[in-house]
């Protein structure tokens, strides 16, 4: 990601006072003059500019394929002006709508439905022992248990249905069984590999249709605000793989690249383009005419002037302060000098400087106005990030595009939170882990799964009732009058052996009740 830090800056430096006019402004003025009559033509009306021929008229600074006629005067911006409108289209969203329903509308029935066909048919190509088909209510329980591995962190997937005490969290065992999860998980698929007519040379293939259809949904249901911001973001992955990238820049530094567009305002994504190296294609380039861009730029790029003396012919510095603009009419370069050259390049805002506000009176400074604009709209990728980082469901895997997925279900998330706190600001202020939560419960109330309790922890039949009527242990005696003996149920699951003449005759197990906090309180608080 370009990042760039602006400064003081006094007054303008124009290096070139002496301008001309470009022959396409004179002659689209002259068209323009003819159309209305000959005789309102005024000939030092064009611009104010004396006439040129051709042959006069040399570029100050040329490269090769654009040509740097003259500095902000000769630059005409051409974008819309922006008309604001509601930012969310649905009608059925409002302030009542729970996280689990707005999530449903990224995830919509049909992406679901062709998750679970093709992990279903994945299972069957691949022979998966025991495999039952995996319904609707399981992939949601499943996909919940992945957010809630996110909050709750463990070093391996077989811990999260641990029953030591120490580390047990059932609430994993209670809604799937470990086998179940991990068969799932072994068998997710996304795209019949089989099918002679999938399209290979797209290297996201293996995500099938979902990625494009997740990616319309975010797009259709709002509507966008005045500034969008384009950045990249890497998603770490370390497995071999032919588009896995290197940026020592990054916290990662391998990993599946990706450029995000996002609203500004409202840090919301609106479209991702996984990078794919040369063959990374932009379906639709009209955007840039009709809305205009801006943003940083090296001075290394192509198509960038040399920026040398024209007799020394050495590079040029610019102290702080100063600045130097160039156009080629569309285009718009300030350069920018402080504690190092600033290059900023867009197509919409015209050059002006502006006083940059500030607490400190020491620090009152004048920037472009491009440099404010920049600094208010940036960061949307890095926001984004910083939430979502820590509560992520990725997990290591050689499976990229399944890592991906995940990364794709985290972002459709985040999206929900986006919008769920636009109607709710409480739920901005309760913050990303308490939305996660919330969205978890939903999820679970209204997926619960009916599965057979061999194997899982003991839970008491009577758990309603001992909450107004403790349970007290009693014990049990043979025919022959003498107490009957058995192994305590939670030292067993401990891996200890301890008999106790102690039974609940209402959880129908025996507990031991010596030490300070017996095996008896034990069982009967979970």
């Amino acid at each position: 990601m370009s990042q760039i830090i602006f400064t003081q800056s006094e007054e303008i430096v124009d290096e070139h006072p002496q301008l001309h006019t470009p022959s396409w402004v004179e002659e689209t003025y002259l068209e323009t003059q003819y159309e209305m009559g000959e005789e309102n033509i005024d000939d030092e009306a064009i611009l104010e500019f004396e006439a040129v021929d051709e042959e006069d008229e040399e570029p100050l600074i040329e490269t090769d394929g654009i040509e740097w006629d003259g500095d902000h005067e000769y630059f005409f911006p051409e974008a819309e002006d922006f008309q604001e409108s509601v930012f969310v289209r649905d009608p059925e969203v409002n302030d009542a709508s729970s996280p689990y329903f707005i999530l449903r509308r990224f995830l919509t029935e049909e992406i679901i439905q062709e998750i679970i066909y093709q992990t279903n048919l994945y299972a069957r190509q691949t022979n998966i022992p025991k495999w039952t088909n995996l319904s609707v209510q399981e992939f949601w329980v499943f996909f919940a248990l992945n957010i809630l591995m996110g909050v709750v962190r463990k070093p391996t997937l077989q811990d999260y249905w641990s029953t030591n005490s120490l580390i047990a969290t059932y609430s994993f065992g209670d809604s799937m069984s470990r086998d179940r999860f991990l068969q799932i998980l072994r068998a997710l698929h996304f795209v019949n590999l089989e099918d002679p007519e999938l399209n290979q040379t797209d290297r996201f293939h293996k995500l099938g249709s979902i990625l494009s259809r997740i990616l319309a949904n975010f797009k259709n249901f709002v509507n966008p605000g005045e500034f969008l911001t384009l950045d990249e973001e890497l998603m770490p992955y370390k497995g071999r793989l032919s588009i896995r990238q290197y940026n020592s820049k990054k916290r990662g530094r391998f990993g599946i690249e990706s450029f995000f567009l996002m609203d500004s305002q409202h840090r919301y994504v609106l479209d991702i383009i996984p990078y794919q190296g040369k063959t990374t294609t932009i379906h639709d380039r009209s955007w840039i005419t009709k809305y205009g861009f801006g943003g940083t730029v090296r001075r290394t790029r192509k198509f960038m002037p040399k920026f040398n003396d024209p007799v020394t012919k050495k590079p040029t510095t610019l102290k702080s302060g100063e600045i130097e603009t160039f156009s080629d009419g569309d285009l718009l370069l300030e350069r920018w000098g402080d504690r190092k050259e600033v290059m900023m390049l867009n197509t919409f805002i015209e050059h002006r400087m502006e006083e940059c506000e500030s607490r400190n009176p020491a620090n009152q400074r004048f920037k472009p106005a491009s440099v404010l604009v920049y600094n208010k709209t940036m960061g949307s990728v890095d926001n984004m990030d910083a939430i979502i980082r820590p509560y992520q469901t990725l997990r290591k895997t050689k499976k990229w595009y399944r890592k991906y997925a995940f990364h794709l279900l985290d972002i459709c998330i985040y999206n929900s939170f986006v919008i769920a706190g636009h109607f709710n600001s409480q739920i901005t202020k309760n913050g990303y882990k308490a939305y996660l939560l919330s969205l978890v419960n939903s999820m679970l109330d209204e997926n619960q799964l009916e599965r057979s309790t061999k194997g899982r922890r003991p839970k008491c039949p009577n758990a309603q009732k001992a909450k107004s009527s403790p349970h007290y242990p009693q014990t049990l005696q043979d025919d022959n009058g003498k107490n009957k003996r058995s192994n305590c149920k939670l030292c067993t699951q401990n891996k200890q052996r301890k008999a106790t003449k102690y039974f609940c005759d209402d959880c129908k197990v025996w507990l031991c009740v010596k030490g300070e906090i017996t095996c008896f309180e034990k069982f009967h608080k979970k």
